[in-house]
């Protein structure tokens, strides 16, 4: 629900005061695209993105209405290890979670939630990777390394299997693209939207994402390793990650609870009013910080551990973000239509505070 904005507001925050995540960060530029990344493979925000990965596996949510990420899940899977390893801290993976209702909820020293059935996540077994289906007539993304393709979605045919999924010029264009075809906004939508759908089968294991968008666009990946200074930058992305799912569990949850108290439940009229009102406190926001795509940042999004972000995919989120940054003021005050300008402010600060506490509590 927060839009990127209000995320990089979110960072900014906490890199600015002198409070545990300032202390413990020390690549910014790593932190901040960190800030991101759950959103990139979604598909919505970041063009070109061959095969989306459903929002219930990048925020580990399970698929509602308003969904809230399990932070606590997150952070037990991916950060505590990391801690540990760096010896930044004992690596617990306990301290208390932020549950929906806004009640701390402790995991246990394990992570003893797992994730949804289907999902594929590192340790856990994925179905081998196969083409996306094709969906409202928009051809299907061939199949990687000669694994047959999907079934058609809707009784529409797919793409036949290729070696490789950027052979021919036709096969190496996303989306069902002609060459020499501009980009289609309509297009893409359409290729995204089915892997969101509640009832959509995890059909290939998401670390496996980059190398799916480097065959379709041609690409050579990045090297496999990080050396060990570099340790620390893939941390402190992590971390960002966790900061980002944190914001999201608190905002969704905070606009649940508001929807509670009118009485109401979801609806496309009140979607699209929390939706506005999210947009105009996003550019109500004064920000100036965007991850620069360095070549260590592109080598430490290779390494990101729940699924590896390929290079193109860094550059696009960096050139988003900037446009977002540069563009990010309001022309007339806001004027809210549902939401309240003390609801922004009071959970803008939760999530800051939020984020500081749980951090000091772990480390």
């Amino acid at each position: 629900m927060p839009s990127w904005n209000i995320h990089i507001a979110h960072a900014e925050g906490l890199l600015a005061k002198d409070g545990p995540v300032a202390r413990v960060v020390r690549d910014r530029n790593a932190f901040l695209f960190g800030n991101l990344i759950p959103d990139i493979y979604v598909g919505y925000m970041v063009p070109g993105i061959v095969h989306p990965v459903p929002y219930r596996v990048t925020h580990f949510a399970k698929p509602e209405h308003i969904p809230k990420p399990r932070e606590a899940e997150f952070w037990a899977q991916y950060v505590a290890p990391m801690l540990s390893e760096l010896g930044i801290a004992n690596g617990r993976a306990g301290g208390g979670g932020i549950s929906t209702d806004g009640v701390v909820d402790a995991i246990g020293a394990a992570g003893s939630k797992s994730p949804e059935p289907s999902i594929a996540v590192d340790g856990i077994a994925a179905v081998p990777a196969v083409a996306v289906p094709a969906a409202d007539g928009i051809a299907a993304v061939p199949a990687a390394d000669g694994i047959a393709a999907a079934p058609a979605a809707d009784g529409i045919a797919a793409a036949p299997a290729t070696a490789s999924a950027a052979g021919e010029d036709a096969a190496a264009m996303p989306f069902g693209a002609k060459p020499g075809d501009a980009g289609s906004l309509a297009r893409e939508v359409a290729h995204v939207s089915p892997a969101h759908a509640p009832t959509y089968e995890l059909e290939f294991d998401p670390a496996h994402s980059a190398r799916f968008q480097e065959e379709a666009f041609d690409e050579t990946a990045r090297a496999s390793a990080l050396p060990a200074a570099a340790r620390h930058s893939l941390f402190d992305m992590v971390l960002g990650a966790w900061t980002h799912l944190l914001a999201d569990t608190i905002w969704n949850s905070r606009v649940s609870d508001y929807l509670d108290a009118l009485g109401e439940k979801p609806s496309k009229g009140f979607r699209i009013k929390k939706q506005g009102d999210f947009d105009q406190f996003g550019k109500s926001l004064a920000i100036d910080a965007f991850p620069a795509p360095t070549p260590g940042l592109i080598d430490t999004a290779a390494q990101f551990p729940q699924y590896a972000i390929d290079e193109r995919s860094v550059y696009f989120t960096c050139a988003i973000a900037h446009e977002i940054v540069r563009t990010n003021h309001l022309a007339a005050p806001a004027s809210y239509r549902l939401l309240t300008e003390e609801f922004f402010a009071a959970t803008f600060d939760e999530v800051q505070h939020a984020a500081e506490r749980l951090i000091d509590e772990r480390l």
